[in-house]
């Protein structure tokens, strides 16, 4: 869980701002924090430090001194010292928030959760939002995978006076929001601007040549010639480009935010430009936030708004109009959008079940108390024993009904249900595959080889490719992969060996390597649809390793187990011809393979000597 630095003179000054909490003292945070499941890790005295090129402000203990570099605009304060201002001493309290929770990362979301908590202000806080007098064109270009960030939300915020104070929160929330909604600005990223400093009312947001035009990235002087950069340059000479440059590079075409005048003001998800940053003078923001998921953009557009509306009462925020191409046609029509909308999220949640799952009795009318003060609206529905419960726009955590009582259950408060043992009592024991596998283990090892535990998650040319065979039609695939190299779940514990094999290249030979574990294969007769069966597999490298020491290790193994198994030759491209044999259970089930491995399977993986590998399912091999 992230560590967040929460300002206590902030913190307490945006409780205030409504009214009530005038008694509060950080004593009252330490005692509140805990029982809304922020865990305070202490309060920390800190130094608090400016970049003077871009504004960011840092609070850094004794122990962290100062900051070496600006990783907001990557300025190098051990080359240029003057770049970096001491603010002087500041309070914060060190909490440990949940992920999920990027709404109260700031002191004014964390306040208006607090008020709600402590009934100062309970119900769903209600934004007014002003018409929109701005509109942003989206290229539909920057749909298209060689130019893939297609989602941008925006909203103007006028009437703005900052402080030091402000600033360092704002910056905060953006980063913090970098991190917990846009993971690490690959889903979404922020930027905010000086609105004063463009020009038109139709900004562009357009999919551009990396080398087609110039501008002069935020932290660079805008003075010297050289700080006129084309994209593709920014991502070599910039130090927050060189950070996120394994987002764009991929890329034909690079996003690009202009305004009307054809003034950059950002290229996402990268750096915003010099001409647009925000200083102390500024008076109206102009904030958007781009994309790979338009949900995400969306809520993290709705926080931002919402808690500067909570740091900063007075100002004024105001949609944007969004327009962008409709499916692909002889003339695709505009699909406009307005931002932000912070209209709520409606959710059905039942009364008695939110009181079982809880475990005290609840009416319709304390179950509705309890929400309120955790900042939802409620109404009533058709059904007595129901609720109609208003999520507001600004959560991206609620996502379904248990969500909603989880946080029912935070303000009846925990400490408040009491503990009462369970009725059935059970004792626990191991299931028998897993007894069967911690034998398998101890005979393996009893065999002079040693365990390894590789990845469950592979990929097609790891798992078939390598070993020269046709994709496994029951492989289990990821819908939304996390990388490439992370796409099926294994079927096979094989290729994980070799790759480890591979890894201890530099290591004296031979080398004996076994695992027990998982693979997984497509079963429509499966609950889930999928099932998991255990494996086990063996792998010898060395000078002169054959198929005779592998068949050894398999009949040792094998009569430990205490089972038996029939051995057939068997021809397969992963095996050298004639050096490989299909492992059957001794009521004839086919159990696994075990051979020589083919030459061009051990080039693929670089490997240099003679393998000869065993892999059979224990549970096959054991059943009766």
């Amino acid at each position: 869980m992230p560590i967040v630095d929460m300002p206590v003179d902030s913190l307490l000054t945006c409780i205030r701002a409504h009214g009530g909490g005038g008694e509060l003292s950080l004593e009252d945070l330490v005692g509140i924090l805990p029982k809304l499941g922020c865990e305070v890790e202490g309060v920390a005295d800190a130094q608090q430090f400016v970049c003077k090129v871009c504004g960011k402000i840092y609070d850094r203990t004794e122990a962290q001194g100062a900051p070496l570099h600006c990783s907001h605009c990557g300025a190098d304060f051990r080359a240029t010292p003057a770049s970096l201002s001491d603010l002087g001493p500041s309070k914060a309290l060190r909490l440990n928030m949940l992920a999920v929770r990027p709404d109260i990362f700031d002191a004014g979301g964390m306040a208006r959760y607090i008020r709600g908590y402590l009934g100062i202000q309970t119900g769903l806080t209600e934004y007014v939002l002003s018409a929109a007098r701005l509109r942003v064109q989206v290229d539909p270009q920057l749909a298209h995978e060689d130019s893939l960030r297609p989602y941008i939300a925006c909203a103007v915020v006028r009437n703005v006076h900052l402080d030091n104070a402000t600033i360092k929160m704002v910056m905060n929330l953006q980063e913090d929001l970098h991190w917990a909604l846009g993971r690490d600005r690959k889903l979404a990223s922020i930027g905010v601007y000086d609105l004063d400093t463009l020009k038109g009312d139709v900004f562009h947001y357009d999919a551009v040549d990396p080398d087609s035009l110039k501008f002069v990235p935020l932290g660079f002087p805008p003075q010297d010639p050289a700080s006129n950069l084309t994209p593709r340059e920014i991502l070599e000479k910039h130090k927050t480009g060189q950070a996120y440059a394994h987002l764009l590079k991929p890329l034909k075409k690079y996003p690009l935010l202009r305004d009307g005048a054809g003034t950059v003001l950002s290229m996402p998800p990268i750096i915003n430009s010099e001409s647009t940053r925000v200083t102390m003078q500024t008076r109206n923001f102009f904030i958007d936030v781009t994309g790979l998921a338009q949900r995400t953009v969306e809520r993290a557009l709705n926080v931002v708004v919402t808690s500067l509306k909570e740091i900063l009462p007075a100002i004024d925020i105001e949609c944007v109009l969004i327009e962008a191409s409709g499916p692909p046609g002889p003339k695709p029509a505009p699909q406009v959008r307005i931002t932000p909308d912070l209209t709520p999220t409606e959710m059905q949640l039942g009364v008695q079940q939110a009181s079982d799952t809880i475990g005290v009795p609840l009416n319709a009318a304390e179950l509705a108390e309890l929400l309120e003060s955790m900042g939802y609206g409620v109404e009533e529905a058709e059904h007595a024993d129901t609720l109609r419960v208003l999520v507001p726009a600004y959560r991206n955590d609620v996502m379904h009904p248990v969500d909603l009582i989880e946080d029912a259950a935070i303000a009846y408060g925990y400490d408040n249900i009491k503990p009462e043992l369970v009725p059935t009592f059970t004792v626990g024991s191991a299931r028998p595959i897993e007894e069967q596998s911690g034998i398998a283990r101890r005979v393996l090892t009893g065999l002079g080889f040693h365990q390894v535990m590789t990845l469950v998650l592979t990929s097609e040319p790891a798992a078939f490719v390598k070993w020269r065979i046709p994709p496994d039609p029951r492989a289990v695939r990821i819908d939304n992969p996390i990388s490439t190299e992370q796409t099926i779940c294994r079927v096979s514990l094989l290729p994980g060996l070799l790759e480890t094999l591979a890894i201890n290249k530099q290591y004296d030979l031979p080398q004996y390597l076994f695992e027990v574990g998982d693979c997984c294969f497509v079963d429509p007769e499966a609950e889930t649809g999928a099932r998991e069966e255990r494996h086990i597999a063996a792998a010898l490298i060395g000078t002169h390793v054959g198929y005779a020491d592998i068949r050894a290790v398999a009949d040792a193994f094998v009569h430990e187990m205490g089972a038996k198994y029939a051995v057939k030759a068997t021809e397969s491209p992963s095996y050298i011809p004639k050096r490989a044999a299909a492992l059957f259970s001794g009521n004839g089930k086919p159990i696994g393979t075990m051979g020589e491995i083919h030459p061009e399977v051990l080039e693929a993986y670089g490997l240099k000597h003679p393998v000869a590998v065993l892999e059979l399912s224990l549970e096959k091999l054991l059943a009766r």
